[in-house]
């Protein structure tokens, strides 16, 4: 049974921003490219083409188009996969807190997730837990080292390796967390503009927090 949901929206850092429309720019240079070399009209470029299909023992008139076709192809994949993974690390995570149990779903729990925006679920049973405690994150045992995700000031989402070099999946656009040990020495990491209010949740539906 459902408790309360919390989401966890991440702000894009500018750097990802740009390189969103980067994406963005590589595609509509592909499509042009791909419809302007499939009507033959690539003119200036021909010498360059020219050339690579000589060695391949290629024809001037079929070479330059297709092989114009294809870089213009090649650049709409690259920038439709680019636009994609900023996409799906934007989309928030969702933290849900039910009777005896979290569980968050996010895009940056595997790496498919963060190319098409497939969200994967880290799904904890009270009786999975070691210890809950609030707390911050950032130094010691608690530094955090991205592996799969996003990680931008206080906003760290997807898998890392923790300072204690444990793996941690992490939610969290707060420095201050509800850390969450597993048995199996997981941990998970949640937290929101409102951490406290999370935590209460937890402690009383899921599991008590470490004093």
């Amino acid at each position: 049974m459902v408790i309360e949901q919390f989401n966890v929206q991440p702000l894009m850092p500018n750097s990802s921003i740009m390189l969103g429309g980067v994406g963005v720019v590589l595609i509509v240079v592909g499509v042009a490219l791909a419809l302007v070399a499939a009507s033959s009209r690539l003119i200036q470029l021909s010498s360059i083409a020219d050339r690579i299909n000589a060695s391949f023992g290629v024809s001037k008139d079929t070479g330059n188009k297709y092989v114009w076709v294809f870089l213009g192809i090649l650049l709409i994949i690259t920038g439709g996969m680019i636009v994609c993974a900023m996409t799906s690390l934007s989309l928030p995570s969702v933290v849900t807190v039910g009777d005896g149990y979290i569980n968050v779903e996010s895009t940056s729990f595997n790496s498919v997730g963060c190319l098409l925006g497939i969200s994967s679920s880290k799904y904890v049973a009270s009786e999975e837990i070691a210890a809950a405690f609030v707390s911050q994150v950032g130094s010691g045992d608690f530094a955090l080292h991205r592996y799969l995700g996003l990680d931008s000031g206080d906003t760290n989402v997807g898998i890392f390796t923790l300072g204690n070099g444990a793996t941690a999946y992490l939610a969290t656009t707060n420095a201050t967390c509800l850390i969450i040990e597993l048995k199996n020495g997981e941990y998970l990491i949640v937290g929101t503009s409102d951490t406290q209010t999370l935590a209460n949740s937890f402690s009383q539906n899921v599991h008590p927090l470490t004093p």
